[in-house]
Parts: C-alpha cells; sequence; structure tokens
C-alpha cells in the first residue's frame, strides 16, 4: 500500500519522463540516427530514473514510518514532527502547531472545569446527607403508615445523591480505585442491610447464603453496582423473591421473579439514560442505574450480563473471575 501511494504521488515525474524519452526517440528518428545512438543514452536515462526512484521510496517509506509513529503517540510526540522537506509541508506543519496549541489549551480549560464540577457535586453531596439524616431521625420518632411511606422516599432521595457523587467519580479512573482482596460476603451483606427495610416494605422474599468467598476487586465500586441491582430487583419485583448467589467461576448473580425485560430493550438496558418499556409504564427510571452498573465493571476490569423473560423476572450477573483493570 506504501508503495503504491508513493506511486501515486510519483506519477507525474514518471510520465514526464516517458513523454521525454519519446519526444527524444523521435527526434534521433527524424534525422534517421542509428538505433545504437537512441538506445544507449535512453536506457541509461531510464536506470538513473529507477536508481532514483527507488532511493526515494526508501526515504518516503522512513518518513512514513517516523509520521505512523508520531501518529501512535500523538499525545507526547505531536511538537516533534519529522523536518519538514518543503515549503509547502513546513506551512502544513505550522497549521498543525497551531491547531495542537489551541487544542491543548481548551483542553487545559476543560479539564478546570470538570475538576470544579467535581468538587461541587462531592461538597453538595456530603452536604445534603445532613438534612437527610435530620429528617430520618424526625421520621423514625413515631411510626405511623405516613412516617414509613416518607421513609421510603427518603431512601430513594439517598439513592439518588449516592448515583450524582459515583457518576461524578467515573471520570477519576483508576484514581478512585483500591484494588484489593475483599471478602465478598461482607461487601453483599452491607449492600442488603441497606435495602433490608424495602424488602419487608415490599414483602419480597430474599434468598441469600454466604459464600466464604474473597475476589480481588475495590469493595466500594463493587458494593455500588450489588446496590443498584437490587434496586432495580426491589423496584420491579412485585411479589416473590430475590436471590443473590456466586457459582464455581466466581459469577455473582442477582435474580428476581419481576416483570422482567421485554425483549427489544434487552440490547440498550446499559445505555445512558434509556428507560425501557418499564421505566416508562412504571415512571421510576432514571436511565442511570444500569449505565452504572456497566461502567463500574468496566473501571473495575469485570463483566456484567443478564438475561429476562419478560413477565418471569431477570438475572444479572457479574463475572469477578474477570480481571481487565484499565481504570478508564
Amino acid at each position: 500500500m506504501v508503495f503504491f501511494k508513493y506511486l501515486r504521488q510519483c506519477r507525474r515525474c514518471i510520465l514526464g519522463m516517458v513523454l521525454c524519452l519519446g519526444i527524444y526517440g523521435a527526434i534521433f528518428a527524424m534525422y534517421k540516427e542509428p538505433w545504437a545512438v537512441i538506445w544507449y543514452p535512453a536506457v541509461l536515462c531510464v536506470l538513473v530514473g529507477v536508481i532514483l526512484f527507488v532511493a526515494g521510496f526508501l526515504a518516503y517509506y522512513r518518513r512514513h514510518k517516523e509520521l505512523l509513529h508520531v501518529r501512535d503517540n500523538i499525545e507526547l510526540l505531536w511538537k516533534k514532527l519529522p523536518a519538514p522537506l518543503n515549503p509547502e509541508e513546513e506551512d502544513y506543519q505550522s497549521l498543525l502547531k497551531s491547531l495542537g496549541s489551541r487544542r491543548d489549551e481548551e483542553y487545559c480549560r476543560w479539564q478546570s472545569k470538570q475538576a470544579e464540577m467535581a468538587d461541587y457535586y462531592a461538597t453538595w453531596v456530603h452536604q445534603i446527607k445532613a438534612p437527610i439524616a435530620v429528617m430520618r431521625v424526625i421520621l423514625q420518632s413515631e411510626d405511623t403508615p405516613s412516617n414509613q411511606e416518607l421513609l421510603s422516599e427518603l431512601f430513594r432521595v439517598e439513592q439518588y445523591v449516592e448515583m450524582v457523587l459515583y457518576y461524578v467519580r467515573l471520570d477519576e479512573g483508576a484514581s478512585d480505585l483500591v484494588i484489593e482482596e475483599c471478602s465478598l460476603d461482607k461487601i453483599i451483606r452491607q449492600a442488603i442491610r441497606k435495602y433490608a427495610g424495602q424488602f419487608i416494605r415490599g414483602r419480597i422474599r430474599l434468598v441469600y447464603e454466604g459464600t466464604g468467598r474473597t475476589v480481588l476487586t475495590d469493595e466500594k465500586w463493587l458494593g455500588f453496582m450489588l446496590e443498584q441491582l437490587l434496586s432495580n430487583a426491589v423496584k420491579y419485583t412485585e411479589k416473590g423473591m430475590v436471590t443473590i448467589s456466586v457459582d464455581d467461576s466466581d459469577h455473582l448473580i442477582v435474580e428476581d421473579t419481576g416483570i422482567g425485560i421485554a425483549p427489544e430493550d434487552m440490547p440498550r438496558i446499559f445505555e445512558k439514560g434509556f428507560t425501557g418499556y418499564n421505566g416508562r409504564s412504571e415512571k421510576k427510571s432514571t436511565g442511570l442505574g444500569l449505565y452504572l452498573c456497566k461502567s463500574a465493571a468496566k473501571k473495575l476490569g469485570h463483566k456484567i450480563s443478564v438475561s429476562s423473560v419478560l413477565g418471569q423476572g431477570s438475572r444479572f450477573v457479574i463475572d469477578l473471575g474477570h480481571y481487565d483493570f484499565k481504570g478508564e
């Protein structure tokens, strides 16, 4: 491919050389000169042309490899382009450097705004937790049906607040991860305790028998993923049960007997903002929970998958035996 690109680049020179040789031969033929007088110089010219063509191609190929190296490491080497060979190439490099400098300035401004926004949301989350805690204490002081209903709604508010914090932290990459050997039972029990009231209020049976497993992960992020799956299970299971289990391949499974997921929605349930038929009909979904689960799984190097039968329930699987830590 590189050779043909170079050939196209040199097509005018080659055409010019062929025309010159044709004119040269035609003039000598008009004067009826011996063929040896015509062909010997022509062959020498062609030989010199081939040597120059090959030398030019080798130089072109070396420069092509240099530019590929710069392209593959553009973030580091865009200022270290090969020396220009002609004024036109010098102009193009000047244009690229000008655009690169402007891009760096814009990127720095964007990073600064993102950092300010992240700090604001983190501060807001921590500040909003105080009035939520006060409201919880007030509501728990009297056990009435209305207070129980308000406590349930307050719990949903806390969920959304937590989602804001984790949503902001997604862009922090590996700097926010603490990858270590974690007790899976500890993570699962913490999530169960958090949603125990919701299970009781919805009269949903929870099946979980301990695992005794230790997995390599980030405790905080895996706990968040599990909480989101339990939140969905409670939200869309009107009766029946939710089962949490771990198989021999370290697959953490959250299975419910809820309303299930429509087949046409399955390919898009992990998309940001996608609520699907159930979310629109129930008006309970923000379209962020499963997106955050998918993003957190990628951040942890795990895999998450789902299978579902409409009207019978859903089965989410987190592959804790898959490790591909990229911190993205």
